[in-house]
């Protein structure tokens, strides 16, 4: 007989990530199963899910055994062995494998056990890069208010956004600076794009100088933005951006941990804006997230000072997650999963505009299956939308077989991969629902 699961409250023993007391009081839904876009709770009640797996990671849908066989497999030749002094197969092929297809000069990684830990080595190979050059002064990271690059303790230094994460952990290292977004719809300088001489990517220049270029070792940011609800600067920013980095010898990370392997539409998101990074962090869709696994890439350039990468994590380089990224890559690829994302990304998107005409929807955007509609009280000042609003939508959603999340003032969606049109579709005659439900501005 099957047994019978209850809802997470407070007399588990489990510590739930980010979760407040009240809402375990009130009881946590535990997702017991997944098949394809659906997973299914303690009661056995279904739901579409359309943020793969809440932090997206979840590409190729959930249930798919060719993970699972991979997996095992490698297990039953190898389980584990160390990273320093040694090499096993699954990593050398997959560093060969993104050296393909990884496009620009990126072509040398290292592997990891999740996003945070790449964001956090690639900081520790850029100090390597700029220490092995002599620069031994170059240590500090700018970032931009609204990112998010990780909990880890240099990348806790970047964190814009979020923001208790960073402050309750303070004081952290020295060498964090944050340069303002290109958050177009709600500008930090109060400008218009494209009448603004792209402030946000210029005011860089100004903030290296100002912190000293030769104390300055690296910009890191994402190619779209999630702390804004998946938000794409223009195509003039990163250019910019990149530019400036080369004229202050600051190394470009970018970081596509969740832009990465087709959420974007094209396989990296840097790939949409004509730019080349020193190095990039990847983790999430590279397995779908049935196994942890975070990745950094850098160029030969990078590389090319440095004797040894002074690190180690004891799971770096393991054979276990390289398998099953081999595995899911070849499933993306045979399945035409980065061609589905930019072809059903601009149906979603096309299906909400269509929700334009509610009084709370500021801005509607994407790229590719990352999708978000900013919500507002008012249309004309964009003032923000109050989270108690953003919550109940979420809410509601989830009582309706939806799971969906907010982002600042936005919801957004950030489906499996094999998303269809007839799930898109039900999707927006929901949002008209709960948008509707939620009323007119105060």
């Amino acid at each position: 007989m099957e047994e019978m699961i209850k809802k997470l409250d407070e007399t588990s023993h489990l510590i739930l990530h980010r979760t407040p007391r009240e809402d375990i009081r009130k009881g946590i839904t535990v997702i017991t199963s997944g098949e394809g876009m659906y997973v299914y709770d303690q009661d056995g009640k279904k739901y579409l899910d359309l943020n793969a797996g809440v932090t997206r990671p979840v590409a190729i849908g959930h249930g798919r055994k060719e993970i699972a066989q991979a997996v095992y497999d490698q297990i039953c030749k190898l389980g584990y062995y160390t990273p320093c002094g040694f090499a096993t197969i699954p990593p050398m092929k997959l560093a060969d494998l993104l050296a393909e297809i990884v496009p620009g000069p990126i072509n040398k990684f290292t592997f990891e056990c999740d996003g945070s830990e790449a964001v956090e080595s690639a900081m520790k190979l850029a100090k390597h890069y700029h220490h092995a050059r002599g620069d031994k002064a170059r240590f500090k990271v700018i970032s931009r208010r609204g990112a998010y690059h990780g909990v880890n303790g240099m990348g806790l230094r970047a964190l814009g956004t979020v923001n208790p994460m960073r402050h309750i952990m303070e004081p952290l290292a020295p060498g964090g600076v944050f340069a303002e977004s290109p958050y177009c719809y709600r500008c930090a300088y109060g400008l218009t794009y494209p009448n603004c001489d792209m402030r946000c990517a210029t005011d860089i220049g100004r903030i290296i100088e100002f912190e000293n270029p030769e104390q300055v070792s690296i910009f890191i940011g994402e190619g779209v933005q999630q702390g804004f609800g998946a938000y794409a600067p223009p195509k003039e920013y990163w250019p910019i951006v990149r530019k400036i980095c080369d004229q202050y010898g600051v190394l470009l990370i970018m970081d596509e941990v969740i832009c990465g392997f087709g959420r974007t539409g094209k396989m990296f998101a840097f790939e949409h804006f004509n730019v080349e990074p020193d190095l990039i962090t990847m983790a999430k869709c590279i397995t779908s997230g049935y196994v942890p696994l975070g990745a950094v890439g850098c160029t030969d350039e990078v590389m090319k000072p440095i004797d040894s990468f002074v690190h180690l994590h004891t799971y770096g380089n393991h054979p276990v997650p390289c398998a099953a990224a081999l595995k899911n890559i070849e499933i993306l690829q045979k399945e035409k999963l980065v061609e589905n994302s930019a072809e059903m990304g601009k149906y979603f998107l096309d299906g909400l505009r269509t929700l334009e005409h509610h009084p709370i929807v500021g801005e509607i955007r994407g790229l590719g299956l990352w999708t978000a509609i900013d919500f507002t009280v008012d249309k004309k000042s964009r003032l923000p939308f109050p989270a108690d609003r953003l919550i109940r939508m979420v809410e509601s959603a989830k009582a309706k077989g939806f799971i969906i999340k907010f982002m600042g003032c936005a919801i957004e969606f950030a489906p499996p991969l094999i998303i269809c049109r007839e799930e898109i579709d039900a999707t927006i005659a929901m949002m008209d629902q709960v948008i509707a439900s939620e009323g007119v501005p105060y």
